[in-house]
């Protein structure tokens, strides 16, 4: 059985104390720095009209009508393109990796009430390796929760210190879709069950639960998942995929869409300021 992660509101402050040894420890932490209820308000209400917007940025659940993501919001919408820059997401990706980054992803999991499906057991850093051309896993995600993740609704599942193996040599599975089957239930580069016993020998599985705006890191060589949503309430999650700027990716021969790997490789800076101005 999962056992549920150190909670936020215990308070732990993991990158407050310690962070570099946690985070390299574990492969994830809490940042310690939520964000306030009337940033998680403002960005919610943003979310609603990404989940309205028909893009092929938007992905669908296997209903055909649930939206299970929206990818590259901060590509269209002035909010996301500033909370990129919140303090509370850039300043701890950049102490973690230690250097000047540019966004690689952006992605909203929609993870919605009764109908929001699994994401599989996977790393990150396969497909921007094999896909985008990222040279090596100096990258973190920054995920914020807009809703409270609890253990009834789906929650990030982790398997700390797995980031420490390294990639996984997997095999392509493929479905035919091109880019589209990196954002489906049927994920390539997906990890088998013997796989993840192996995997988790020694280890436990953990749930990354919080409540509404608690900011937590992980690595991309971390294996992770998420199981269906069998609750009335949704759980949807900004994550953020900071990339350093001396780790650009090289050339591929079918490069994925701007809102799936990002091209504008200048360094962040702080966001001045209130998001909603």
């Amino acid at each position: 059985m999962p056992r549920t992660a150190v909670h936020y509101d215990m308070e732990v402050r993991l990158l407050t104390h310690r962070p570099l040894d946690t985070y390299s420890e574990n492969g994830f932490a809490y940042s310690g720095d939520a964000l306030t209820a009337a940033e998680v308000a403002l960005l919610s209400a943003a979310t609603d009209t990404e989940f309205g917007r028909d893009s092929p940025a938007r992905t669908v659940e296997k209903d055909g009508e649930t939206v299970r993501a929206v990818h590259g919001c901060h590509l269209v919408n002035d909010l996301f393109a500033r909370v990129v820059r919140h303090p509370k997401l850039l300043g701890p990706a950049v102490e973690v990796l230690g250097g000047p980054v540019y966004v690689h992803q952006f992605k909203i999991n929609a993870k919605r009430a009764v109908h929001g499906d699994v994401w599989p057991w996977h790393q990150d850093y396969i497909f921007w390796n094999r896909r985008d051309g990222m040279r090596e896993p100096r990258a973190v995600n920054v995920a914020v929760l807009l809703d409270a993740a609890t253990p009834v609704n789906g929650p990030l599942l982790v398997v700390p210190g797995s980031h420490r193996v390294g990639t996984l040599d997997l095999r392509e599975r493929d479905a035919g879709l091109g880019w589209r089957s990196n954002l489906a239930a049927d994920l390539d580069y997906r990890i088998d069950g013997p796989l993840l016993a192996e995997l988790a020998r020694g280890r436990e599985i953990v749930q990354v639960t919080g409540h509404s705006g608690a900011v937590v890191l992980f690595d991309p060589q971390l294996v992770h998942a998420s199981g269906a949503n069998m609750s009335p309430h949704d759980r949807r999650m900004i994550l953020v995929t900071y990339n350093r700027t001396d780790n650009l990716p090289d050339a591929v021969a079918s490069p994925r869409p701007e809102f799936l790997a990002g091209t504008d490789y200048r360094p962040l800076e702080p966001w001045q300021g209130d998001l909603d101005n």
